[in-house]
């Protein structure tokens, strides 16, 4: 396996050192995100999720006859599963459970920050008469005392009135009663606000919230769930809607049950009147005529005429209950007892399911009252469509009916001439038979079905049972997720600060690090002096045993290894960038560390546009570099010792108006050789050499010419100039200097790469070898 180098983990330690060394801002950073997550979760709207499971009966729409239902224990209003879960989440059942539970008056507890919306945990009750036009009311209570509250609202006078006191408002007027649960004396109740919403929009807001799904593909059993912002208000409300879906369910059939019983007893009454007319006739005439038993000729031709009469009593039956359902439509409006074909032994399939659909649409209409809405207008718009269909069906089935009666009255015709032929008597026997069994065959059909209805109803039992009602226990709280919230709060208070830094570092184009140095230029980087963050300009002379005072001479050993030996004498040069990037400081504290090793040395002020150098030795500068290339002085005349051994200067002197061309003159060259010979090392601070171009001759003429650049200050892009120089050999020993190097980027922050880590970290952990003193 291929070993892995340090540098594979050069960015994890850049990582670790970044966190590390702005420690305090990630720790303010994640603080503050906790904070955040304790407020949202303790803050956010609570949700909470709750189900139900209920069964129900459901088969195919092929409707069967009746004696079919009867042996299958349901009737032919049990709908099929897709129609019943439809029904469930029906318009008019949602708003019967919402008026059940008088879920459009909504309760809420007000607190210092938040306000919850409470069910069952109230301290008033609000209750409203004839207040249809005020929907939106809303308002304050406050308890005062048992018997007294006041009210504030934008509605209604805001004052103090008594418990259970009518309260007028537009055309009704309401009561506000205290909660008998609340124990007034045990401390301050808190301040409820009352809403009084209209109850259909409420109806379309839990429309929207219910969910239902088969607990398993092809199963009849559905889960209902809900999601909400009061557990005990949604549970409450899964519960009413599954109640009143059943009651619905059984309130449909037994009212079937009670209308076909009634039509039937209705019919029984009549053929019983006619039946009891023949009995009596037929007794009479067997009396008179002394007639007991007919001959075998007549029984023949009375059976078959009997036949035929069973047969056209079929389409009597049938043409009664048309003529009842066109009489039902044309004189009612409200089709909720209207009796479906199939009750009444007529299995006519399309004028079953028509009527079937026609009690539903009606169930829905009423369950809306008298309101006027799209909904309503929709349901009485199907309803009429539906009579329409009715009519027709009914026109077409008469019809039918009539040629078959026809045909059936033809062959009675043929049968009744038959009779002639036998005598008149025998013949008269026949026919009151005839007219006798008919009747009776329809007073016993009339009976059986009655006796059938009458066992059915009172059977009757909701296609739907709860199997899993919904409890307190069953709900589970959905949002806020306090853990999710926890944990991304804590991420983002974690990758917040990274963001930052690391836009910070990106965006900025200064020079921060030793990598950037090494990214920007090829050009040998000498080394860094740390930032000075004490007043003297001349720190190393100030605090020999500092830390910056070892970074000097760690640059002056460096120095040695880029300067040839052979040279008695050394001369260094140092510009910069621009003004300000510590060129002068350098160059100081340069000589003096030379100085301090017993190295005469001699620092030269060539910045003759803005000198600035003299300014830590003297406060003189009538005289110098200056006067020096123009004649005015002498080689003595410029050369000054400072208060530090082996420490000689030339000031810049008064600025003149040609520097450039001063500083190229042979003057120049002249002082250079005269200075070798009486000192160890020249060190030359000269003027930025990307503003002017005042350095470049003396930078052909030095042993090493330093470019000073400074950290979080010198801009990248101004090291394109000097790269130039470099790489056209115009300029040779050439080297980079990074001074004023700090971990802070500004802002309180601080960065970290590996190569200034393991720079700072070799000062810190040797801090013991150091002092400031």
């Amino acid at each position: 396996m291929k070993k892995k180098s340090a540098e594979d983990f050069i960015s994890i330690k850049s990582i670790f050192f970044l966190i590390y060394s702005n420690w305090y801002w990630f720790l303010l950073s994640i603080s503050l995100s906790l904070l955040i997550s304790i407020l949202i979760n303790r803050y956010s709207v609570e949700k909470y999720s709750n189900s139900t499971t209920i069964q129900i009966k459901y088969q195919s729409d092929n409707l069967l006859p009746f004696s079919e239902f009867l042996q299958d224990g349901t009737n032919n209003y049990s709908q099929s599963f897709n129609d019943e879960i439809l029904k469930l989440k029906s318009y008019p059942i949602v708003y019967k459970t919402v008026q059940s539970l008088n879920l459009n008056i909504q309760y809420f507890i007000e607190g210092d920050i938040k306000t919850s919306e409470t069910y069952d945990w109230k301290p008033i009750e609000f209750k409203p008469h004839n207040l249809n036009d005020s929907y939106g009311l809303s308002f304050s209570v406050n308890v005062i005392d048992k018997y007294r509250f006041s009210l504030k609202s934008d509605f209604i006078e805001s004052k103090e009135y008594l418990f259970d006191e009518k309260i007028f408002f537009n055309s009704g007027f309401f009561t506000i009663s205290l909660n008998q649960d609340f124990n007034i004396d045990n401390g301050i109740i808190p301040v409820t606000r009352v809403k009084f919403n209209n109850p259909h929009v409420t109806t379309k807001k839990y429309l929207s919230l219910i969910k239902t799904k088969p607990i398993e593909k092809g199963a009849s059993v559905l889960e209902i769930s809900i999601i909400g912002e009061d557990l005990k208000k949604e549970t409450a409300f899964l519960n009413e809607l599954t109640k009143t879906y059943i009651n619905n369910n059984l309130e449909v059939k037994n009212s079937v049950s009670e209308q076909t019983i009634k039509f039937i007893d209705y019919q029984i009454q009549e053929i019983r009147d006619t039946l009891d007319l023949l009995e009596s006739k037929l007794q009479i005439f067997k009396t008179e005529n002394s007639i007991s038993i007919s001959s075998n000729e007549a029984k023949d031709y009375y059976k078959e005429i009997q036949d035929l009469q069973q047969q056209k009593s079929k389409i009597i039956i049938e043409q009664k209950y048309f003529n009842y359902l066109l009489s039902y439509l044309d004189n009612n409006t409200d089709y909720i007892d209207i009796i479906v074909p199939i009750s009444y032994g007529i299995n006519n399939e399309v004028l079953t399911d028509l009527t079937k659909r026609l009690t539903n649409f009606q169930l829905e209409r009423n369950l809306l009252a008298s309101q006027n809405n799209i909904i309503a207008k929709n349901l009485q718009d199907k309803i009429n469509e539906l009579k329409i269909s009715i009519k027709n069906s009914i026109a077409n089935s008469l019809n039918a009916n009539e040629i078959v009666l026809n045909d059936i009255n033809s062959r009675l015709s043929i049968s009744q001439d038959l009779l002639k032929s036998l005598p008149s008597v025998e013949r008269e026997m026949v026919n009151i038979n005839r007219h006798y069994n008919l009747s009776e065959n329809i007073y016993l059909y009339l009976l059986q079905k009655r006796a059938e209805y009458g066992i059915l109803g009172a059977s009757n039992s909701s296609d739907a049972k709860v199997i899993e009602p919904a409890i307190l226990q069953s709900g589970f709280l959905i949002s806020p997720n306090r853990d999710k919230i926890t944990l991304i709060c804590l991420v983002i208070g974690f990758l917040l600060p990274v963001i930052i830094i690391n836009s910070i570092i990106f965006f900025n184009d200064k020079i921060l690090t030793i990598d950037d140095v090494i990214k920007h230029s090829n050009i040998p980087f000498l080394g860094s002096i740390a930032k000075n963050e004490n007043s003297n300009d001349l720190i190393v002379n100030a605090k020999p045993k500092s830390s910056i005072t070892e970074s000097f001479r760690s640059i002056r050993s460096n120095i040695e290894f880029l300067i040839s030996r052979k040279s008695e004498c050394k001369t260094i040069l140092f510009t910069s960038s621009i003004s300000g990037e510590g060129k002068t400081f350098c160059a100081k504290n340069m000589a003096t560390i030379y100085a301090m090793a017993g190295k005469r040395s001699v620092l030269i002020g060539a910045d003759l546009r803005k000198p600035k150098m003299y300014l830590t030795f003297t406060d003189e500068n009538e005289f110098g570099l200056s006067s020096y290339l123009i004649g005015k002085s002498t080689y003595n005349d410029v050369i000054e010792e400072s208060d530090i051994d082996n420490l000689y200067f030339i000031k810049s002197g008064p600025p003149p108006p040609n520097p450039a061309e001063l500083l190229d003159r042979e003057e120049m060259n002249h002082l250079i050789e005269k200075l070798k010979k009486d000192f160890d090392y020249i060190l030359i601070d000269t003027p930025p050499v990307c503003l002017v171009s005042d350095p470049i001759s003396l930078m052909e003429k030095v042993d090493l010419n330093i470019y000073i650049i400074r950290q979080n200050y010198t801009h990248s892009n101004y090291l394109n100039y000097v790269n130039d120089l470099h790489e056209s050999k115009k300029i040779k020993n050439l080297s980079i200097l990074l001074n004023s190097t700090t971990f802070d980027l500004g802002f309180g922050l601080s960065y970290y790469n590996y190569h200034a880590y393991d720079y700072g970290y070799n000062y810190a952990n040797n801090s013991s070898y150091y002092s400031e003193s």
